[in-house]
């Protein structure tokens, strides 16, 4: 996000403020947002579900951009906008001039949000606004593909143990005993071992699902039954021999 909003700069946007708002698949947390300003680090927060109960949120432009998928362009000179948006109120008092809020349409039909604004006399000039319009669908798919790895790394985190899910351990071009853990994973979990190896390394772990698995869907196969499709449910299932499962 650093250097995209740097390069942006450096083509002649002249951008002060710079937010991504991504809501996430989590339990507890609502969204996470990243703040840009020049010459500063990206800042990344994250808000839980009770922000849905508070005013700054429903009179947020953002809310908006969520709800309808619409952009929502506020001079900070404007007192209508200013009054029917606090936030662009709190930034013309930091010397802002103009604000948009743009969607981040994902594949998957979710809406996302983001915010630019700038220092510059008289607000962003057409051309601009067309180029950061211009760059909101490949920004759009960048932050989808990153959200989507959070995800799947949280979720191994969550379900097979400490660090399962570091991006080395689900990349596919990693090499074994790397790839395809979820098959593994939970595998293990299915033969109720997962209690024991989940407090174990993370690398410890991913070598007791290798033999597992590798001894398991052998013996699996050599009796008829099917192992490696099987998510989520007992690997053993479909196999009529119990001496395999011994």
């Amino acid at each position: 996000m650093q250097e995209t909003c740097e390069r942006l700069v450096q083509a002649g946007i002249p951008l002060w403020r710079v937010g991504v708002f991504v809501r996430t698949l989590h339990p507890d947390i609502f969204g996470r947002n990243f703040v840009w300003k020049p010459g500063a680090e990206v800042e990344v927060g994250t808000v839980d579900f009770g922000i849905l109960d508070t005013p700054g949120f429903h009179t947020s432009p953002l809310l908006i951009v969520f709800r309808q998928g619409l952009e929502v362009r506020a001079h900070t000179n404007d007192p209508e906008a200013a009054a029917r948006f606090p936030i662009v109120e709190e930034m013309r008092g930091e010397g802002a001039t103009d604000y948009i809020a743009l969607p981040l349409p994902f594949i998957d039909g979710a809406v996302n949000a983001s915010s630019w604004t700038t220092k510059q006399p008289g607000g962003f000039t057409d051309e601009q606004l067309n180029a950061l319009r211009t760059v909101i669908s490949p920004l759009a798919r960048y932050i989808e593909i990153v959200s989507l790895r959070r995800t799947a790394a949280m979720l191994l985190d969550t379900y097979v143990g400490n660090r399962a899910g570091e991006k080395n351990s689900w990349r596919p071009d990693s090499p074994r005993p790397y790839r395809d853990n979820a098959r593994r994973d939970l595998a293990v979990r299915s033969a109720r071992l997962y209690c024991a190896v989940g407090r174990l390394p993370a690398e410890t772990v991913v070598d007791i699902l290798n033999q597992y698995f590798d001894c398991q869907v052998a013996a699996i196969r050599d009796h008829g039954g099917r192992g490696a499709e099987i998510y989520g449910r007992r690997t053993a299932r479909g196999v009529s021999d119990r001496r395999v499962c011994r």
